[in-house]
């Protein structure tokens, strides 16, 4: 029997953190039988998905927009616009509505909202949810989502302990639960079912407000203590409870509660669909899906291509697929159920410590070792100002992966290299002009010329580290202190032409206002931007014995002072604790980076408390709140 996980915190922390070695994975599945469309970026961390018209699938993403796999296979992603506190909201689950518009969710902390999609141009009109009044969506974290009405959509409010009705036009009906809603789907009883964050499963007669719970043999046990639920193909709705490794199902007619438990322990059974009279469901913390027939109870269990995936929702999806994401590795796969993977499926993560709950793990946290912070940022735009030179930085052009290790000298900490992979990736960027682009004023008009297309003034630049890179503490957050050499690659300058080094030190600013992923995940995505003056010296190795660097520091007014250079970068940030085992530090970071650490992990992972609802409050109001486009 696991240990009841309480919403204190320090279990729920201890998830993230966990201190077990991951054990040895069998290869994985090569069958061929999963496709796997992968992202532009990977570590916006997919979610939630739904099925839109001509064959596409749609996607939400935590720390991206949303985005459209079309029938072709081609990725197109959609920003989604700021909320009203000038922040950028936190795409999680998504549904398609019965007129066919595409819904998510907003589970954001400072702003709770649903966004329609228009299919057929990726806009989105959103909608802000009530936070005052009678019964409201105040501290909600906005994660469940199901078709309702006349293309409306039913929601779950999270810790304000509300369930909500939103029509297109932005008419909201909330009602109180008293409890903490996390999904939702119309049961075969034409009433709304939902599972509660405690282990419950909840009924809604939206007639009446009137609201009826029933507890299962494994209420307040494990975290999370429920997942998706479905109404099923046998007048039950069915419902996933990762924190114990099963599945269950209750019979609206009598209430009673029959469960399953998965053959891999552990496994953190999360998403769930009906398709072809079964169960199907996704196990994150093993990189499984599996099947429940529930004539018979049977369980079977197809292992996706790699471990570290963290399958979490499920749907049908075009070409009779199923269509799940893999936020573990920034991917959508998708399968025929009429020939799912065969092979041995993966055993899970191991929990954090004895007794606790399943963890999902994504695949950068295998590059850091066990009972380490580990850290991955990727870039995924920005530009930067050198002197009189501008680039812009396409999407994934710089990446720093590492963990936090013990202070240097410096006094700050070091952020030390990877397990596994390198600690800087650096894309070759192209200058568009190349070399006689960079000319004073005839450049810009040079750049165009078909001189410019010769392959002597094609220009490229890159950057390596020059020295460790550090973290510390900023008024508002965390800040990285990267010391680079900006390399400028062309044929007449050779391969030793260097601006450099330059010490970067890039404040983080996270951009949801505070880092906060879907609670089934178990690490924090976040999207971040990084920006800050920067003194650039003189470049240096340019051309035959350095015979150009006087013509490059010319072209580029080189040195320069800070206040004529600049980063200003956008990114996404992935924090969570390592997992390999093969290098265990000898110390660990401790002190106030590695709290400041630790209290992001525990603020976006530790369960709020739900709002109770008064003893005479009214049990539903209804709102009328206004489209943001």
């Amino acid at each position: 029997m696991r240990h009841r996980r309480t919403r204190a915190g320090s279990l729920a922390l201890a998830a993230v953190l966990g201190l077990s070695p991951l054990a040895a994975v069998p290869p994985a599945s090569a069958d061929g039988r999963v496709t796997e469309v992968a992202l532009p970026v990977p570590d916006v961390a997919p979610v939630g998905l739904a099925a839109g018209p001509s064959g596409t699938l749609w996607y939400a993403a935590n720390a991206g927009g949303i985005g459209r796999v079309g029938a072709d296979g081609k990725v197109t992603e959609f920003k989604i616009s700021e909320n009203s506190q000038h922040q950028v909201g936190v795409p999680d689950a998504m549904t398609a509505a019965s007129d066919g518009a595409l819904w998510f969710t907003d589970i954001s902390y400072s702003v709770p909202r649903v966004g329609r999609v228009n299919p057929a141009s990726g806009a989105a009109t959103l909608f802000e949810l009530p936070t005052t009044g009678d019964v409201n969506f105040a501290n909600a974290q906005v994660n469940g989502i199901a078709p309702g009405p006349d293309g409306s959509v039913w929601i779950t409010g999270g810790y304000s302990g509300s369930i909500g009705r939103v029509d297109p036009s932005g008419n909201v009906t909330a009602y109180a639960t008293g409890l903490s809603p996390y999904a939702v789907t119309v049961g075969p009883d034409q009433a709304v079912w939902f599972t509660d964050t405690s282990g419950r499963i909840g009924r809604l007669d939206p007639a009446t407000g009137q609201v009826t719970s029933y507890d299962t043999p494994f209420t307040f046990q494990g975290y999370p203590g429920m997942g998706e639920i479905v109404s099923g193909p046998d007048g039950k709705v069915w419902f996933t409870q990762p924190g114990v490794g099963r599945i269950g199902s209750l019979d609206p007619a009598t209430g009673e509660v029959a469960e399953y438990a998965t053959p891999r322990p552990d496994s953190d059974p999360t998403g769930i669909v009906v398709r072809d009279g079964k169960l199907w469901f996704t196990e994150a913390a093993a990189s499984n899906i599996g099947s429940l027939d529930p004539a018979t109870g049977e369980i079977a269990e197809y292992p996706l291509p790699a471990t570290l995936s963290a399958p979490t929702r499920i749907v049908n999806g075009p070409g009779g697929h199923l269509w799940f994401t893999e936020p573990g590795r920034g991917l959508i796969g998708h399968f025929d159920p009429a020939a799912p993977p065969s092979g041995s499926s993966h055993p899970a993560v191991p929990a954090s410590s004895p007794g606790s709950s399943p963890t999902p793990g994504a695949r950068f946290q295998n590059q850091c070792a066990v009972e380490s912070l580990c850290q991955t940022q990727v870039t995924t735009g920005g530009d930067v100002k050198i002197g009189t030179f501008r680039q812009s930085l396409p999407s994934g052009a710089i990446r720093i992966t590492g963990s936090l290790g013990a202070p240097d000298e410096t006094g700050d900490f070091v952020l030390d290299p990877p397990v596994i992979g390198d600690q800087l990736i650096s894309r070759q960027v192209e200058v568009p002009g190349g070399l006689i682009g960079q000319l004073p004023l005839i450049g810009p008009i040079l750049g165009r010329s078909p001189a410019a297309m010769w392959d002597v003034n094609r220009l490229t630049i890159s950057q390596t580290l020059a020295g460790k890179v550090h973290a510390y503490l900023t008024d508002t957050g965390l800040g990285v202190r990267v010391p680079l050499n900006v390399h400028l690659n062309n044929q007449l300058l050779g391969t030793t032409c260097v601006i450099g080094p330059i010490t970067a030190s890039l404040p983080t600013t996270f951009l949801a206002g505070s880092p906060n992923g879907d609670p089934h995940l178990g690490f924090v995505p976040a999207a971040v931007s990084l920006e800050a003056p920067i003194e650039v010296p003189a470049a240096k190795g340019c051309g035959p014995f350095g015979m150009l660097d006087g013509v490059i520091n010319q072209l580029m007014g080189l040195p320069s002072p800070a206040s004529q250079n600049s980063m200003k970068l956008t990114g996404v940030l992935n924090l969570g604790n390592g997992t390999n085992a093969s290098n265990i530090p000898q110390s660990l970071a401790s002190g106030p980076v590695a709290a400041k650490l630790k209290q992001i992990l525990k603020s976006a992972k530790t369960p709020r408390k739900t709002a109770k609802a008064p003893a005479r409050a009214p049990k539903k109001a209804t709102y009328k709140v206004k489209a943001r486009r």
